[in-house]
C-alpha cells in the first residue's frame, strides 16, 4: 500500500477545500436571475397560448 507524499496530501486537501467553498458559494446565492428568467418564459407562454386561442374559430 502506497502512502501519500506530503505534496499529494496537500494538493488533495486544497482541492477538497476549494470544491467545498465553490459549492457553498453556488448554493448560497439567491436564484433571482433564474426566477426572473422562468417568470418571463411563463409570461411569454401564456401570451402565446392566448394568441392561439384568439385565432381559433369557435
Amino acid at each position: 500500500m502506497d502512502v501519500l507524499t506530503l505534496s499529494e496530501l496537500m494538493t488533495g486537501l486544497l482541492s477538497v477545500i476549494g470544491t467545498g467553498l465553490l459549492l457553498m458559494l453556488a448554493t448560497s446565492r439567491a436564484p433571482k436571475a433564474l426566477h426572473d428568467e422562468i417568470a418571463l418564459r411563463v409570461e411569454r407562454s401564456i401570451a402565446a397560448i392566448d394568441a392561439c386561442e384568439d385565432r381559433r374559430p369557435r
